[in-house]
């Protein structure tokens, strides 16, 4: 029984990120995630230093956040641009 459990788990867990890699794809995002995301690209002194200096201090900060995935306007930025926040977005 507990087998079938984790099972149904894995499954749920791999439909939940197909649904987002799909949202990813199509450029749907809702409201919130997207003013999270602009936040992120154009306001946060900390993503906005470490993206155009690509170095020092704050470039660490935000590189160790992508790892640790805390915040909340960081893991927007990347569902909506495809790149960590201390990378600057594609152009279109």
């Amino acid at each position: 029984m507990q087998a079938f459990a984790r099972l149904c788990q894995t499954v749920d867990e791999k439909g939940a990120e197909m649904a987002e890699n799909d949202a990813a794809a199509t450029g749907q995002f809702d409201e919130k995630t997207l003013q999270r995301a602009e936040f992120c690209r154009s306001k946060c002194t900390a993503c906005r230093v470490g993206r155009e200096k690509g170095k020092g201090f704050f470039n660490r900060v935000v590189r160790l956040e992508s790892k640790l995935k805390v915040c909340p306007w960081c893991r927007a930025y990347e569902k909506v641009y495809g790149v960590p926040a201390y990378l600057n977005p594609p152009e279109p």
